[in-house]
């Protein structure tokens, strides 16, 4: 079996954050608290496209603790073959058995449990060559379509090795996306309300969501989005509800208030700051907002947060 491995992997977790946070008496964002650096996207000799193997994947990153909780700026396709065990996505928990697939998107903190000792692949993608969004982090794969999976996978790792041949870096995404199409087939259940890659309406709601990840520090309403993506409010709403339970405003929302935890749990800012940080002119709004969606104030949280870690 075939490992492709790059210089990858500088982490800075929360435990040093206290020396960065005295010693520059700031923080620029997130990952200045709790983050990964990875050289998949800015390795000047890679495609954008790294693959590796568990449990081999551990042992590379023995002593970076990769139970530790971090995030980072690439796509990350985590699929399990064999195991158990949990993998953790932002404030949930979802149990690992074979045929366990997760999709991490950018700027999501996970981590694996300490078990370690699972099979299976990690692929990891730069932004830039992937063009599909899936609104779930977790689907199970059907255990007849695992081997066909593996062979896209397969596909990908002989791709790599093929650097200087004719049109790399278009193979590579062409597999990646023939992946990701694989991944939508034989999830069926789980994306029964998504719509066909073909319709307007689901183009609408990738570009919907890469919006709001892009902008919700600072754009918090329907309008804001439509203009954006030159529609009307009502028609940004129909295309969404018809590939989502949620409406535009409550993805919005949800975006905000994952952002708001994120800090609350992991950074030292106050939320007077973690406010502003999130586009909020008047702190005692953003308390009334974050109060309303999740029944408890900030501070409130926050400090139920720490109750539970003692």
């Amino acid at each position: 079996m075939l490992h492709i491995y790059h210089l990858s992997s500088i982490y800075l977790y929360y435990e040093s954050f206290n020396k960065l946070y005295n010693h520059h008496n700031r923080m620029d964002d997130l990952r200045e608290i709790f983050c990964r650096y990875d050289m998949v996207c800015d390795n000047p000799n890679g495609a954008g496209v790294e693959l590796h193997h568990m449990p081999d994947f551990f042992e590379m990153l023995r002593g970076i603790e990769t139970d530790r909780m971090h995030l980072h700026d690439f796509y990350e396709i985590i699929f399990f073959v064999e195991g158990g065990g949990l993998h953790y996505v932002d404030f949930n928990q979802y149990p690992i058995s074979p045929g366990s697939l997760f999709l991490i998107s950018p700027g999501q903190i996970h981590s694996f449990d300490s078990a370690h000792d699972q099979k299976g692949i990690v692929l990891k993608v730069c932004a830039e060559l992937f063009d599909d969004f899936l609104s779930v982090p977790y689907v199970t794969v059907p255990v007849s379509d695992i081997e066909p999976l593996m062979r896209l996978f397969e596909a990908i790792e002989e791709e790599l090795l093929n650097k200087d041949a004719l049109g790399h870096r278009e193979a590579l995404r062409s597999l990646v996306k023939l992946l990701m199409v694989k991944i939508r087939r034989c999830c069926t259940e789980t994306y029964a309300g998504a719509s066909s890659s073909l319709k307007i309406s689901h183009s609408a709601f990738i570009s919907f969501r890469k919006l709001v990840e892009e902008n919700y520090a600072r754009l918090h309403t329907v309008k804001d989005y439509a203009r954006l993506m030159s529609v009307t409010p009502k028609t940004l709403t129909l295309y969404v509800r018809e590939c989502s339970s949620d409406t535009p405003l409550e993805l919005i929302n949800h975006r905000i208030i994952l952002e708001a935890k994120r800090l609350l749990r992991y950074s030292v800012l106050s939320v007077k700051e973690i406010a502003f940080r999130l586009g909020f002119d008047d702190p005692s709004y953003f308390v009334k907002f974050f109060k309303r969606i999740v029944k408890q104030s900030p501070a409130d949280y926050r400090e139920s947060l720490q109750q539970a870690s003692s």
